[in-house]
Formats: C-alpha cells, structure tokens, sequence
C-alpha cells in the first residue's frame, strides 16, 4: 500500500513519504480492516494478470483491450491494480474480442516449423 501510495506522488498530512507504519497508523486510526487474501474472490474480482490468464491471451493483450474500453475494469489510484469483474469476463462481447485479438498471432514465415501446443 506504502508503494502505491508512494508511486502516485500522495503524501502523509506532514509531507512525508508513506511507510508500513504510516499506513498502520492510518488504517488503525480511521477504522480501516487490513485486506484480507481472499477478499477479491468474495466479491468476484481478479487483477489484469488473473484475467489475461482467463482470457488465454497475454498481459499486454489484456491490457490493450482495458485501455480501448473493450474490457471494463477499475483502478483505485494511478499505479494500483487494475480491477476487473468475473462478470465482466463472461460477457460474449468480451470473449469475441479476447478470440479476435488471439487469431492475430503472426504465423511463422517457415512452413516446416511445427506449432508448439501450449
């Protein structure tokens, strides 16, 4: 939480750069509960990297397709996760882009080289 917060340039209320401490202080301040592992899955969330994986395309595909609004998904702050909704996934619009983008593969110059089944 300290690098993130860290990362989009926020400060604490005295100017200082954020710690694991600072974050401590604060979450025990304001009544806020430490993330707990399982905590996406309950809400039926998982980040860039779980989706691309769901998607069978590569980070960076998924990513392009967040960035062209093809696949919706949330970011708290610059620099934290991306977001992205179980649901969101399932949808058809989501599936044919994910399989557009997927048969976009470059096909090798070679035609002696065989396929690697992956």
């Amino acid at each position: 939480m300290a690098a993130i917060l860290n990362r989009s340039g926020k400060l604490t209320a005295h100017g200082a750069s954020w710690t694991r401490s600072h974050v401590c202080s604060l979450r025990k301040t304001n009544g806020i509960p430490v993330y707990r592992k399982c905590e996406r899955a309950e809400r039926a969330e998982v980040t860039l990297d779980e989706a691309a994986d769901i998607l069978k395309v590569s980070r960076t595909t998924a990513y392009r397709m967040v960035s062209s609004g093809a696949l919706p998904a949330r970011q708290l702050c610059g620099g934290a996760p991306w977001i992205i909704r179980i649901a969101d996934l399932q949808r058809g619009a989501v599936c044919r882009e994910a399989d557009a983008r997927r048969s976009r593969r470059p096909i090798s110059r070679y035609p002696q080289q065989n396929l690697l089944p992956l």
